[in-house]
């Protein structure tokens, strides 16, 4: 069931008239998506309390909101999302999403995913369709200035938030001045933030537990296409127990990855994998300071295996 109001709304970063306030209701069919299909740019969206089991594809500047208890979960046939947003602008906020591949899988910039609650969220036949929480995948990059805030993703099969310019596929680019911040993430084997060829990246405040392989990982997969100028910053990473075993990673794989700035991050608990580090920069020309790593639950606090690498003011305890 659908109701609107006629109010003015403003999207995000996208000037647009006088819009309208769609009230949706669980009922037959598609609830949500009929409202995205019959919204128009800059559009409100409010979502009440039930259950949806529908897969919602958006592609037009909307403020997507739940209002009370709200569960989008699927009817698991085939490949299927949460949410897919394929447009700029886009706020999707306050829902719980599970039993999908992709909690929410986008394109674009300037959208905001915050206070969602994704959890139990896999992989179909092959690795790489499905199994996280958050997903950027974007073929030529150009996906910047997205904001992923106050989520808390747990229970994933591969990885809770993943921003990629779609190397795998012939990709190329880079995305630019995203932000990830006050995410709780737990339950994660691959580990809980991954984020390839990009620069200008916010990772601060996360709260990470049982993330596998990483607890964050800043990768450079792409020949000629650098990840420089990224930030990881008051992040809290406790129980790396994974293959690589490692609280934050910066590889420079295929280009460069450099003059990053690691600081004030807290890990411990990084254990019972191949190399069980702290913090390794497998790059050149970085910064690394004020982190705390407990040398208690961590075998290995920092391995620098680049060169021009600035660590100063750590607690290597």
């Amino acid at each position: 069931m659908i109701t609107l109001f006629l109010v003015s709304v403003t999207a995000f970063a996208i000037p647009v008239k006088a819009g309208m306030v769609w009230h949706v209701y669980p009922g037959m069919g598609t609830p949500i998506q009929n409202a995205v299909n019959s919204a128009s740019l800059g559009d409100r969206i409010l979502v009440h309390a039930g259950v949806y089991p529908e897969s919602v594809s958006v592609s037009k500047s909307l403020n997507i909101k739940a209002q009370g208890a709200v569960k989008v979960n699927p009817t698991p046939t085939g490949f299927t999302n949460g949410f897919y947003v394929i447009s700029n602008g886009v706020t999707i906020e306050g829902f719980e999403i599970a039993d999908t591949n992709f909690g929410i899988w986008f394109e674009g910039s300037y959208n905001t995913f915050s206070h969602n609650y994704i959890h139990d969220i896999y992989s179909t036949v092959n690795w790489y369709d499905g199994g996280v929480g958050i997903s950027l995948w974007d073929m030529n990059g150009g996906s910047n200035y997205n904001e992923i805030a106050f989520n808390v993703i747990e229970n994933i099969e591969r990885t809770g938030i993943l921003l990629d310019i779609a190397w795998t596929d012939g990709g190329t680019g880079i995305n630019t001045g995203n932000s990830i911040h006050h995410n709780e993430i737990s339950r994660t084997p691959w580990g809980a933030i991954e984020v390839l060829n990009a620069d200008y990246t916010a990772i601060h405040h996360n709260t990470i537990s049982d993330c596998g392989d990483w607890g964050i990982a800043l990768f450079n997969a792409e020949a000629g296409i650098n990840s420089n100028y990224n930030t990881m910053a008051h992040n809290k990473i406790s129980g790396a127990h994974g293959s690589w075993c490692v609280g934050i990673l910066v590889y420079a794989w295929a280009g460069s990855a450099e003059r990053n700035d690691i600081h004030h991050n807290y890990i411990d608990d990084v254990s019972g994998g191949w190399y069980n580090v702290g913090i390794w920069i497998l790059a050149n020309k970085n910064q690394v300071h004020h982190n705390f790593v407990d040398r208690t639950t961590v075998d290995n606090p920092y391995w620098d295996s680049g060169t021009d690498n600035k660590d100063f003011k750590n607690s290597w305890n």
